[in-house]
């Protein structure tokens, strides 16, 4: 009955809230929690992978036992924070929404290296403004509340909506983001660390998160301290922090609990991206810089932007044909591959040291001329924002721009080594599948493999927008595509039987 009323009151505001309910009326069949209101946490742990897992981690040893592991997981490329956690909250893949990589050169702005954490770069909406505009009508019965405690600052960031700064819009004029409705700012801890690190440890960003959750239907949680750890001391510092991460995640539960919430709760832990084990130096640190400085007396200027595991190579003059554009970052392929003479490419330019461990090269623009550039179709991360030309290193090794000191902490990741993530879906709701393993149809899938049962960070927001009955369509999307990601259905009883199910609740509320 109450489901009936909740369809109905959503048929009266269907621009506020949509209908998660299919054309043929077909209902769920479902075990239900007690409560009548679902409640949805995402709980990111920066750079977690599934190697992590073990003694130290007895939180999350419970957790998989409690819902459904993914092992072949995978991020979006690049493997870094901003473009994961974006493709967590848009479900698509980075070259719709505009964020493929965690530094690039603003040709908008300042002309220079900063941080890809401008709202007004997202161009695909996010999971806060589709709960928003279905969801927001506060007071009505289908209210839904929705918030994020995020660690790190560029990440509070680029979450912080179109109307954070007027005077900037959104690069698409179709797409107009809001914040979430409860937003912290890890800046304002007096635990934050500031610049090397700017993020504020776990403990007291979980602190923080607990005492936003009783007010919040959909929580998006990010902690920080496995990867910073790594990236300041190693993986001996790596490993030290896991338990107290673990912990942190045990509060989450434990309080969820307390409010007699967890029955109704689907937990989505996930991670980023994985972590590669780099060392600073001339061993593992890779320059392309001084090459690009060579090639300047032959061919458009160009500049370097690292981004650990990959770099991005770009044109700095815009206003060049498209032909001079890619005639340079053509010769820079090639001379870096190996596969010309850099010589003869122009006169004075020699291959970098180490270059041999620069796996690939890919265009974000197709160049006919050259077909071997074309990136493969599993990355999907063609944007300019990326560069004109994104090189990937080998595993082990790392980029150092402008010269072999430019990269001076350990660890990294963005290359394929580290688009493996760690992702499960768990909870105390009775919808949960508990203590599956979805096994790989293919032994040992490569970085580049896309197979149907992995699970990927594009997957998170179709599976919180099924879940809180958002009744989302492609027409709602700007491009009018709709999700790359799918629904993780597997980790769900009311999947069995029953192909394409409705949505369990509508706005998050149900019977």
């Amino acid at each position: 009955m109450i489901r009936r009323l909740l369809v109905v009151a959503c048929a009266a505001v269907l621009a506020a809230c949509g209908s998660s309910v299919p054309e043929d009326g077909r209902a769920a069949v479902l075990p239900q929690p007690d409560a009548k209101a679902l409640t949805v946490v995402v709980a990111v742990v920066d750079s977690l992978m599934p190697s992590d897992i073990g003694p130290q981690t007895p939180t999350l040893q419970e957790l998989i036992a409690q819902g459904t592991l993914y092992p072949e997981s995978r991020s979006v490329f690049s493997a870094e924070t901003i473009p994961n956690h974006v493709a967590m909250m848009t479900g698509v893949v980075p070259q719709r929404s505009g964020i493929p990589t965690n530094n690039f050169i603003d040709f908008d702005g300042s002309g220079e290296e900063r941080d890809l954490s401008l709202p007004e770069k997202l161009t695909a909406k996010t999971l806060f403004t589709f709960i928003t505009d279905r969801c927001g009508a506060e007071g009505s019965p289908t209210h839904l509340r929705h918030g994020a405690t995020l660690s790190k600052k560029y990440l509070y960031e680029i979450f912080a909506g179109d109307a954070a700064d007027p005077q900037r819009q959104n690069d698409d004029p179709a797409v107009f983001n809001v914040a979430p409705a409860s937003h912290w700012d890890p800046t304002s801890s007096p635990l934050y660390i500031g610049p090397g690190s700017e993020h504020t440890p776990d403990i007291p960003t979980m602190t923080q998160a607990l005492t936003q959750l009783p007010d919040l239907d959909f929580h998006f949680i990010n902690l920080g301290d496995v990867d910073r750890s790594a990236h300041a001391g190693g993986e001996v510092a790596r490993i030290a922090v896991l338990a107290d991460t673990d912990l942190m995640l045990g509060r989450l539960v434990s309080q969820l609990q307390s409010e007699g919430r967890w029955d109704s709760t689907v937990l989505i832990v996930v991670s980023d991206h994985g972590m590669d084990y780099t060392l600073p130096g001339p061993v593992q640190g890779l320059s392309v810089q001084p090459l690009l400085n060579q090639m300047a007396a032959c061919y458009a200027p160009m500049q370097a932007v690292q981004n650990g595991g990959t770099d991005s190579i770009y044109v700095t003059d815009r206003t060049r044909p498209l032909a001079e554009r890619q005639a340079a970052v053509r010769a820079v392929r090639a001379c870096v591959l190996g596969t010309a003479d850099c010589d003869a490419l122009c006169a004075g330019a020699s291959r970098p040291y180490n270059a041999e461990n620069v796996a690939y090269g890919w265009y974000t623009q197709d160049d006919p001329t050259d077909p071997a550039g074309t990136m493969p179709d599993s990355i999907r991360s063609k944007h300019p924002h990326l560069g004109d030309l994104v090189l990937v290193a080998a595993g082990g090794l790392k980029f150092s721009e402008p010269d072999e000191s430019g990269n001076p902490i350990p660890g990294n990741h963005g290359q394929l080594a580290t688009v493996h993530n760690f992702m499960l879906v768990t909870g105390g709701s009775p919808w949960v599948r508990k203590g599956q393993v979805v096994a790989a149809s293919a032994a040992n899938p490569g970085p580049l493999d896309r197979l149907p049962e992995q699970s990927e960070t594009i997957d998170v927001a179709p599976t919180v927008a099924w879940l809180l009955g958002l009744g989302l369509r492609d027409r709602d999307f700007p491009d009018g595509a709709g999700f790359d990601g799918r629904v993780l259905g597997e980790a769900f009883v009311q999947f069995d039987g029953t192909a394409n199910p409705p949505s369990p609740s509508v706005c998050g509320r149900f019977n």
